[in-house]
């Protein structure tokens, strides 16, 4: 929270940290995502016994947990990581979208405990279910990448090629405007 609040100029007061089972429960508890998967992905890693291999066919699909974690988990394509973290944004962005339907709102606080073995929090479920409540009357203003990709940099330590931050001030600065910009399209709420 320190780490990451300070890089972003934020007072981060709670976390949520959950581990790929955590994550395919939730998906799992909603009833799975309608999800348009926009290219085959196959990728096979023997170093896990092959429990987390990745085969998806391009196109609409229902995802269950499993089908899920392996859509968020493709990075081999020419952006690597960085079109990772988006296809994360956009499938997270449909996950709150299904939590904010009236079907799941009213089956909230089972969603939350099945989840619950899965999840470390600095949250008790009575205020996860307060914080889910006022999520579902809220609208998502966007996702975005932070640091933006003309704040990263390439260098090496140690020998190791990193992508390091430019500046922590215009990080804080990006922030800023992403939170402004977000607080108007909502109408200043």
């Amino acid at each position: 929270m320190k780490t990451v609040g300070d890089l972003l100029g934020l007072n981060i007061q709670y976390y949520v940290y959950t581990d790929f089972e955590g994550f395919k429960s939730l998906v799992d508890a909603i009833g799975g995502i309608d999800f348009d998967v926009e290219k085959d992905m196959n990728y096979t890693d023997n170093a896990d016994g092959n429990l987390y291999d990745i085969h998806l066919k391009k196109g609409m699909q229902k995802l269950d947990g499993t089908k899920a974690l392996q859509y968020v988990r493709f990075r081999h394509d020419a952006m690597s990581d960085f079109a990772r973290t988006e296809r994360q944004r956009k499938l997270l962005a449909a996950v709150a979208d299904k939590l904010k339907s009236g079907w799941n709102l009213s089956r909230m606080k089972q969603i939350a405990e099945s989840a619950a073995p899965y999840i470390q929090t600095n949250l008790d479920i009575s205020n996860m279910l307060k914080l889910a409540s006022l999520g579902s009357k809220t609208q998502m203003a966007g996702t975005a990448q932070v640091p933006p990709m003309d704040l990263l940099e390439s260098k090496k330590v140690n020998g190791a090629s990193i992508l390091s931050v430019k500046s922590e001030d215009k990080v804080q600065e990006y922030v800023q405007e992403l939170l402004s910009g977000a607080n108007a399209r909502n109408g200043g709420e």
